[in-house]
């Protein structure tokens, strides 16, 4: 059975940074929530790079989830940008994911 690539999602506060301080953390935690909610996601990654896994259909169930792309500088907060991912859920964790096209990672800031 022929198996395609997503890539992990993870909600968006708790996304965190080892150089951000409490306070930043927290910044970020009520802006997210704020701007998205408690439900928004995001790509996950893991030491700079996505977290990708391949899965067959049997493998995984479709969902519908909230993604976001976020962008912002050091002077300013981030904003939050709606994405249409088609979103799956990996039976074997209930981890969730984004099926992986050139878009998603063309348009990650």
């Amino acid at each position: 059975m022929e198996k395609r690539n997503f890539v992990k999602l993870c909600k968006l506060q708790d996304i965190t940074y080892e150089m951000d301080s409490a306070e930043t953390q927290a910044r970020w935690i009520a802006n997210v929530l704020n701007s998205v909610g408690e439900n928004g996601y995001g790509l996950a990654d893991a030491d700079g790079e996505y977290i990708v896994r391949q899965f067959s259909t049997d493998e995984i169930e479709f969902v519908t989830v909230d993604c976001y792309y976020f962008m912002g500088s050091a002077y300013e907060q981030e904003r939050f940008y709606a994405q249409d991912f088609i979103t799956v859920r990996e039976k074997a964790t209930g981890d969730l994911y984004a099926y992986e096209t050139q878009e998603i990672f063309e348009g990650a800031f």
